[in-house]
């Protein structure tokens, strides 16, 4: 009978503007427990195991096509962004607003059903 495959999880070195953004990455093997210990290496929740950052000023020093790229990567994630802002947080506003009723409804009824006393107002 045929071995199963192991499943590891993908691991990435990414390449990114100080300010969190994104513009390449590539996969990468997880770096051993030697590797992580001695190096400092930490592997955040995104499995992100290296990560090299750039200035702001430093892509227009580049060829034109990488400039492009960038300039589309990033582009997409202010795009993104606006999406989130403009169609989830409101909706989340909401949901708070409405778990806050919730909240306050449970708390008279269990302090109704503690003290055994009659309606709350």
């Amino acid at each position: 009978m045929p071995r199963k495959p192991r499943r590891r999880p993908v691991h990435y070195t990414t390449f990114a503007l100080r300010d969190g953004a994104v513009t390449s990455c590539f996969p990468t093997r997880k770096p051993s427990a030697k590797r992580l210990k001695e190096d400092g290496i930490r592997i955040d929740s995104d499995l992100v195991c290296k990560e090299y950052l750039y200035g702001a000023s430093e892509p227009q020093t580049w060829e034109i096509e990488q400039r492009v790229r960038t300039a589309d990567l990033l582009a997409n994630r202010m795009n993104m962004r606006r999406t989130v802002r403009e169609l989830v947080s409101p909706e989340l506003a909401e949901i708070r607003k409405a778990l806050s009723a919730i909240q306050g409804r449970l708390a008279r009824i269990e302090q109704m059903v503690a003290g055994g006393n009659g309606p709350a107002k």
